[in-house]
């Protein structure tokens, strides 16, 4: 019946019945109308009453309702993009999911791989996306192979274990060029471009970072051009051709501007760039005004997050 009610008159219901009964399913559907009106906090809130009933009555009954409860937490987390509590949250969910011994358990430990990477934590990352790859080899589930490896050549590549990300990286790339999927094909080689980038390889940044700039230009993805041109600048910078370098920094930072960009991570990066080269050429001047200038938009960037945090 409650469920034909409109939605204001059925949450009504559904409060009217905690307060005489204080039923879990009551809270469950409450964090469902809450989470559905954007309030993240009290849906988590009513989740977390929930699951302390479920695991304080009859717990290894309640397996599934536990793996529910904590699955939607996490995803309340990841709406307020607290990646490490989202990643705890679904620690408990896996553990119910092994004692029902779900198939999609390997999808939780990517998941949760996942929310690991955002927040930092690379070896936690990296243990969850081994085991799903582990757990999907068992059940021969051969589609998700390439996001694994590729998954796993990421968090390798955060931890600057650089040749364990080669060589699961080209692994990850042959698997999807097999497949024909080049969106994931050039997310390869992207990634590595970076990790040649840590090496210093310019002959192996050019390769892989041209192919991807040919695949963005095509598609006028301007994001990825940009860095991609940055890229290439830092392999030209390597190999001593100093004007090709700067050329490519000019563009990839006239390209971010033109395109109304303004993520100031990226356009200083590009500045100290060109800073350095200028330092190579004897334009010391011109630097030092450069890095003069980084300096004072460091200082406001700063002050800036330290008002919005405040």
């Amino acid at each position: 019946m409650s469920e034909e009610l409109p939605i204001e008159d059925n949450e009504k219901e559904l409060w009217e019945r905690v307060a005489r009964d204080g039923r879990a399913d009551s809270y469950i559907a409450l964090a469902r109308i809450a989470y559905n009106k954007g309030k993240f906090k009290e849906s988590i809130a009513m989740c977390e009453i929930a699951r302390e009933y479920f695991e304080n009555n009859d717990a290894s009954d309640r397996q599934h309702e536990i793996l529910d409860v904590n699955i939607g937490i996490s995803k309340n987390y990841e709406e307020l993009n607290k990646s490490a509590e989202a990643a705890e949250a679904l620690e408990k969910a896996v553990a119910a999911a092994r004692v029902l011994e779900i198939e999609t358990l390997d999808d939780l430990l990517r998941d949760q791989g996942r929310h690991w990477y955002s927040a930092n934590e690379y070896e936690k990352s990296l243990a969850c996306h081994q085991e799903a790859m582990e757990i999907s080899g068992l059940h021969l589930k051969d589609s998700s192979a390439g996001v694994d490896y590729l998954n796993i050549g990421m968090t390798f590549k955060s931890l600057k274990r650089y040749p364990e990300a080669i060589e699961a990286l080209r692994t990850a790339r042959e698997i999807f060029k097999e497949a024909k999927d080049s969106s994931y094909i050039v997310t390869c080689d992207e990634e590595l471009t970076e990790v040649y980038i840590a090496l210093g390889n310019p002959v192996e940044i050019q390769y892989y970072a041209q192919r991807a700039l040919d695949f963005y230009t095509l598609l006028q993805n301007h994001r990825h051009m940009w860095w991609l041109k940055y890229y290439i600048g830092i392999a030209h910078r390597l190999l001593g051709e100093d004007d090709e370098a700067i050329e490519l920094f000019e563009d990839a930072k006239g390209l971010a501007l033109a395109m109304g960009y303004q993520e100031w991570e990226f356009l200083i990066k590009v500045e100290k760039e060109m800073a350095e080269m200028f330092i190579v050429r004897g334009r010391v001047h011109e630097a030092n005004e450069i890095f003069r200038r980084i300096k004072s938009v460091e200082d406001i960037v700063r002050s800036e997050t330290v008002r919005e945090a405040a």
